[in-house]
């Protein structure tokens, strides 16, 4: 099972870089264009100049990564990073307001040994795509640094691990921050023997499923392997932040679908595959896109459902057909995204799939872009539930891209885990 270590993490100082909340910034894979300019503007420490995307230089790929890589020596160099003196696991209580109401989740930082998937410890849900990888290697290898943590779920129906949190969150937090989506997030130190001792020793019972971070994970995973192979090494361990399954501040919504770029003969058969499994209806041609997502939510509470915005045509409601044994089609079936791309997308686009269809969790930029003419349909799903999600990935199996959207997104730059000298 998981292998859990404190590490000696990197944190700003405020006295060099001002205010947390100037310099902490989302994952990579969530910053566009605009934010990651207004990020860079917010502060010259911003987390994003660190790891803001994938690099976009077509005459030397490498120029940004050994520039991300001089710029974290220098910011370490001159005290706007300091690493801590002793190995800590870190807690973080990460509040934030989500459909009018005020959630908070806590998020364990530890590093953890990288394993191959076999091993059983640590188990992913998807798969992933080689350049994201490859730029993730890239990143690495030059910076030896993580910067941002991939996020993980565990299972603590004992609550040995909430006992723990309860006692850390006694005292002061070490640091303080508000995010860039305008939630708070505060950090404490965990430096205490004992209470190290029983956080690894509860994991070691039980794996940990990969929720944000895939691409990253595999990173580790061809770095670790590129170097000595000692498992007391730095590189043999990357930065998690440890989620329990249950903590009701922890969202999986729904990712959609978006579609374009489909001759006439792939769109007609997209509608007769769809027509063929599913029953349907109109939905109000005055609905909002939220609203369809609260209606397909409503009826899709114990069967297949999802709602589809046409750029030819009023917005449809999709239920599966009573009569369509859709549990002969495999455990993944509960799906409704493994279900549309297996038994519509797929058989109707085939290998132009990649091309016609993209993923988002906006619904409200999807529905617009069909509106303008510029896809010719949205798919909206509902949410997949999380024990099925617990249950399907712990019998090895992985589901169709883009199926789940956890929320809130880890804010990168709370902690920095350096791999040289680290240890």
């Amino acid at each position: 099972m998981a292998t859990l270590k404190p590490f000696r993490g990197c944190r700003f100082e405020p006295s060099v870089v001002g205010n947390l909340s100037d310099v902490i910034c989302p994952p990579y894979d969530m910053i566009g264009p605009e934010l990651k300019t207004e990020l860079q503007g917010r502060s010259p420490y911003n987390a994003v100049h660190l790891e803001g995307g994938e690099q976009p230089d077509p005459v030397d790929p490498q120029v940004g990564y050994q520039q991300a890589a001089q710029l974290f020596r220098r910011w370490l160099s001159d005290g706007a990073l300091h690493q801590d003196d002793a190995p800590c696991f870190y807690l973080m209580r990460h509040a934030y307001n989500f459909g009018g109401r005020r959630r908070q989740h806590l998020g364990l930082f530890a590093d953890v040994l990288v394993e191959d998937y076999d091993a059983g410890a640590v188990l992913p849900h998807e798969f992933t795509r080689e350049p994201a990888v490859l730029d993730r290697v890239a990143l690495l290898d030059a910076c030896q640094a993580q910067f941002s943590p991939i996020m993980s779920l565990y299972r603590d129906a004992e609550g040995e691990m909430q006992q723990i949190f309860d006692r850390v969150l006694e005292n002061a937090p070490d640091a303080t921050g508000t995010t860039p989506a305008g939630g708070n997030a505060e950090l404490w130190r965990i430096a205490d023997a004992d209470t190290q001792a029983a956080i690894t020793e509860t994991f070691a019972g039980r794996p940990v499923f990969l929720a944000d971070g895939h691409h990253r994970y595999e990173a580790a995973l061809r770095h670790s392997r590129g170097q000595s192979g000692d498992q007391d090494a730095a590189s043999s361990y990357v930065m998690m932040t440890l989620v329990e399954f249950d903590d009701p501040g922890l969202l999986l919504l729904p990712y959609h679908r978006v579609a374009g770029g489909m001759n006439d003969e792939q769109l007609s058969d997209v509608r007769a595959l769809i027509n063929g499994l599913f029953d349907s209806r109109p939905l109000n041609p005055d609905a909002t896109p939220s609203e369809a997502v609260d209606e397909v939510a409503r009826m899709g509470e114990n069967r297949h459902c999802f709602a589809v915005f046409w750029a030819d045509d009023a917005p449809t409601l999709h239920t599966l057909r009573a009569e369509v044994d859709w549990q002969g089609w495999g455990q993944l079936a509960v799906s409704e995204a493994w279900v549309l791309q297996e038994r519509v997308l797929a058989p109707a686009l085939g290998d132009a799939l990649g091309d016609c269809i993209d993923y988002s969790p906006d619904h409200d930029a999807i529905v617009q872009s069909v509106n303008l003419g510029e896809q010719q349909m949205a798919i909206l799903l509902k949410p997949f539930p999380l024990e099925p999600f617990r249950q399907i990935v712990s019998a090895g199996n992985r589901l169709p891209p883009k199926s789940t959207f956890f929320y809130p997104k880890l804010p990168t730059g709370l902690v920095i885990n350096r791999l040289d000298g680290s240890i």
